[in-house]
This record gives structure tokens, sequence and C-alpha cells, in this order.
């Protein structure tokens, strides 16, 4: 058990410090120079897929024991996993069992940073779609 905690610990320090390291080598600015014409914004804009609510939070610190129910974490939108978890309870009771930890699960599940709301949205998204 205190093994697989440090584990957890590891991973989180390694992401905070990945998300320090973009942050700090990120570009500032665009340089223009003056009688060249500028490329068009509207013509290089990247469209990104449109993400659901949670699922950059789950890719970031719950796919790591939900993918493949780690510990005996439910898995991903597996319904069998996550039926006797749900019987008689609502969001804000997994919420509340999620952000003070349960059986192997940290609290916030390694997520430290994560808001009330980001929890939320990654719990949703877990649940499976009926």
């Amino acid at each position: 058990m205190l093994l697989f905690c440090f584990s957890f610990a590891i991973y989180a320090c390694n992401e905070v410090r990945e998300r320090e390291i973009q942050l700090r080598i990120q570009p500032v600015g665009e340089v223009s120079v003056q009688g060249q014409a500028q490329a068009d914004n509207k013509a290089v804009t990247n469209v990104a897929a449109k993400k659901e609510p949670g699922e950059e939070t789950y890719q970031k610190y719950c796919i790591v024991c939900h993918r493949d129910g780690l510990a005996g974490a439910p898995k991903f939108r597996n319904e069998q996993d996550w039926k006797p978890r749900l019987a008689g309870r609502e969001l804000n009771d997994l919420l509340a069992s999620s952000i003070k930890g349960l059986n192997a699960m940290p609290a916030k599940g390694t997520c430290i940073k994560c808001t009330d709301d980001d929890l939320r949205a990654a719990i949703s998204y877990m649940l499976p779609k009926s």
C-alpha cells in the first residue's frame, strides 16, 4: 500500500514538473516584419478536437488506475464496475469519496490542484453512458 501511494506521488510530481517546463518554454509572441504579408490567422487556425468536460483531467490523472481497474478501481465507463458504486448514491457522494480518497485511491486521486468542479467533471466523464 505504501509503495502504491509512493508511486502515485512520484507520478504527480513528474506531471507538475512537466507542466512547469511547458509554461517556461512556451512562445511569448510572434515576429512580424514590416512590408511582408502576414499569414491570415483564420486560415492557419488549428481546430482542436472537441473534448468532453472532464476528459483532460481523466487523461492526466485518472487513467492510470481507471483504464484497467488497477487496485479495484472501477474501469472507465464499465457499467458492471460502476453499478455497485452508484447504487443509492449521487454524484456528490462520489465526489466526496474522490476528495478524501477511498481504499487504494489517494486523496483527489493525485490531482492535488484539481478543483471540486474538475473532479466532478472527471467523475461524470468516467461514468457509463446510458
